[in-house]
Protein backbone atom coordinates (compact mmCIF):
# COMPACT_ATOMS: atom_id res chain seq x y z
CA UNK A 1 0.00 0.00 0.00
CA UNK A 2 1.46 3.33 -1.10
CA UNK A 3 1.02 6.70 0.56
CA UNK A 4 -0.91 9.25 -1.53
CA UNK A 5 -2.29 12.72 -1.10
CA UNK A 6 -5.11 14.00 -3.33
CA UNK A 7 -6.41 17.54 -3.47
CA UNK A 8 -9.54 18.13 -5.49
CA UNK A 9 -11.72 21.16 -6.13
CA UNK A 10 -15.49 20.86 -6.27
CA UNK A 11 -17.99 23.14 -8.01
CA UNK A 12 -18.74 25.89 -5.45
CA UNK A 13 -22.33 26.29 -6.58
CA UNK A 14 -23.56 22.93 -5.27
CA UNK A 15 -25.09 22.67 -1.78
CA UNK A 16 -23.24 21.55 1.33
CA UNK A 17 -25.21 18.29 1.36
CA UNK A 18 -24.20 17.56 -2.23
CA UNK A 19 -20.59 18.39 -1.39
CA UNK A 20 -20.64 16.00 1.58
CA UNK A 21 -22.20 13.30 -0.60
CA UNK A 22 -19.48 13.81 -3.22
CA UNK A 23 -16.71 13.50 -0.62
CA UNK A 24 -18.40 10.36 0.74
CA UNK A 25 -18.60 8.93 -2.80
CA UNK A 26 -14.85 9.26 -3.32
CA UNK A 27 -13.91 7.91 0.11
CA UNK A 28 -16.20 4.96 -0.70
CA UNK A 29 -14.47 4.35 -4.03
CA UNK A 30 -11.13 4.15 -2.23
CA UNK A 31 -12.27 2.02 0.73
CA UNK A 32 -14.07 -0.46 -1.58
CA UNK A 33 -10.69 -1.13 -3.16
CA UNK A 34 -8.87 -1.71 0.14
CA UNK A 35 -7.54 1.79 0.80
CA UNK A 36 -7.09 3.26 4.26
CA UNK A 37 -8.23 6.90 4.50
CA UNK A 38 -6.02 8.71 7.00
CA UNK A 39 -7.27 12.28 6.69
CA UNK A 40 -10.22 13.92 4.96
CA UNK A 41 -9.67 17.64 5.33
CA UNK A 42 -12.39 19.92 3.98
CA UNK A 43 -10.80 23.32 3.42
CA UNK A 44 -14.03 24.93 2.29
CA UNK A 45 -14.74 27.49 -0.40
CA UNK A 46 -11.74 29.49 -1.52
CA UNK A 47 -10.83 31.79 -4.34
CA UNK A 48 -9.01 30.11 -7.23
CA UNK A 49 -5.72 31.49 -8.48
CA UNK A 50 -7.18 31.69 -11.97
CA UNK A 51 -10.53 30.99 -13.59
CA UNK A 52 -11.28 27.29 -14.17
CA UNK A 53 -14.34 26.26 -16.21
CA UNK A 54 -15.82 29.73 -15.62
CA UNK A 55 -15.44 29.42 -11.83
CA UNK A 56 -13.52 31.92 -9.69
CA UNK A 57 -14.07 29.93 -6.48
CA UNK A 58 -14.03 26.26 -5.56
CA UNK A 59 -14.57 23.95 -2.61
CA UNK A 60 -11.22 22.36 -1.71
CA UNK A 61 -10.93 18.85 -0.22
CA UNK A 62 -7.72 17.04 0.76
CA UNK A 63 -7.38 13.26 1.16
CA UNK A 64 -4.33 11.68 2.79
CA UNK A 65 -4.53 7.92 2.34
CA UNK A 66 -2.83 4.62 1.67
CA UNK A 67 -3.97 2.69 -1.39
CA UNK A 68 -2.98 0.56 -4.33
CA UNK A 69 -2.28 2.28 -7.65
CA UNK A 70 -5.42 0.64 -9.07
CA UNK A 71 -7.63 2.31 -6.42
CA UNK A 72 -6.10 5.70 -7.20
CA UNK A 73 -6.62 5.15 -10.92
CA UNK A 74 -10.30 4.34 -10.35
CA UNK A 75 -10.79 7.44 -8.18
CA UNK A 76 -9.13 9.63 -10.82
CA UNK A 77 -11.22 8.03 -13.58
CA UNK A 78 -14.33 9.04 -11.64
CA UNK A 79 -12.95 12.55 -11.09
CA UNK A 80 -12.58 12.94 -14.86
CA UNK A 81 -16.20 12.06 -15.63
CA UNK A 82 -17.75 13.95 -12.68
CA UNK A 83 -18.86 17.42 -13.80
CA UNK A 84 -18.78 18.70 -10.18
CA UNK A 85 -15.01 18.09 -9.83
CA UNK A 86 -13.30 20.97 -11.59
CA UNK A 87 -9.65 20.09 -10.80
CA UNK A 88 -7.71 17.37 -8.98
CA UNK A 89 -4.12 16.43 -8.25
CA UNK A 90 -2.79 13.22 -6.72
CA UNK A 91 0.78 13.02 -5.43
CA UNK A 92 2.54 9.85 -4.27
CA UNK A 93 4.10 10.66 -0.91
CA UNK A 94 5.96 7.39 -0.44
CA UNK A 95 6.15 3.69 -1.21
CA UNK A 96 4.81 2.51 2.14
CA UNK A 97 1.83 3.74 4.12
CA UNK A 98 2.11 2.99 7.83
CA UNK A 99 -1.50 2.42 8.93
CA UNK A 100 -0.60 2.20 12.64
CA UNK A 101 1.26 5.51 12.56
CA UNK A 102 -1.63 7.14 10.69
CA UNK A 103 -4.13 5.83 13.24
CA UNK A 104 -1.95 7.08 16.11
CA UNK A 105 -1.63 10.52 14.50
CA UNK A 106 -5.38 10.65 13.90
CA UNK A 107 -6.09 9.66 17.53
CA UNK A 108 -3.67 12.32 18.79
CA UNK A 109 -5.30 14.94 16.58
CA UNK A 110 -8.77 13.93 17.84
CA UNK A 111 -7.60 14.12 21.46
CA UNK A 112 -6.10 17.55 20.88
CA UNK A 113 -9.33 18.73 19.22
CA UNK A 114 -11.40 17.37 22.14
CA UNK A 115 -9.12 19.10 24.63
CA UNK A 116 -9.45 22.40 22.77
CA UNK A 117 -13.25 22.07 22.65
CA UNK A 118 -13.33 21.26 26.37
CA UNK A 119 -11.25 24.32 27.18
CA UNK A 120 -13.49 26.45 24.97
CA UNK A 121 -16.70 25.17 26.57
CA UNK A 122 -15.69 25.26 30.23
CA UNK A 123 -16.97 28.14 32.33
CA UNK A 124 -14.44 30.81 33.25
CA UNK A 125 -12.75 30.41 36.64
CA UNK A 126 -11.35 33.04 38.99
CA UNK A 127 -7.90 32.39 37.55
CA UNK A 128 -9.12 33.45 34.09
CA UNK A 129 -10.18 36.93 35.19
CA UNK A 130 -8.10 39.97 34.38
CA UNK A 131 -6.93 41.68 37.57
CA UNK A 132 -5.60 44.97 36.30
CA UNK A 133 -2.19 45.94 35.04
CA UNK A 134 0.45 43.28 35.71
CA UNK A 135 3.19 45.60 34.50
CA UNK A 136 6.13 45.48 36.94
CA UNK A 137 7.60 48.79 35.85
CA UNK A 138 8.39 51.05 38.79
CA UNK A 139 8.34 54.25 36.81
CA UNK A 140 5.63 56.78 37.44
CA UNK A 141 4.79 57.25 33.79
CA UNK A 142 1.09 57.82 33.67
CA UNK A 143 1.13 58.50 29.96
CA UNK A 144 1.04 62.30 30.30
CA UNK A 145 3.54 64.40 28.47
CA UNK A 146 5.96 66.32 30.69
CA UNK A 147 5.08 69.94 31.08
CA UNK A 148 8.25 71.98 30.43
CA UNK A 149 6.48 75.34 30.44
CA UNK A 150 7.36 77.55 33.40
Amino acid sequence: MRHYETLFIINPEITDEETDALVEKYTGILTERGAYIGVVDKWGRRRLAYQVHKFNKGYYVLFDFGASPEAVAEMERNFKIDENVIRFLTVKQGEDYDVEAAQAAQAAKAAKRAQAEEAENRPPSDDDEFHGDDDDDDDDDDGDMPDDRD
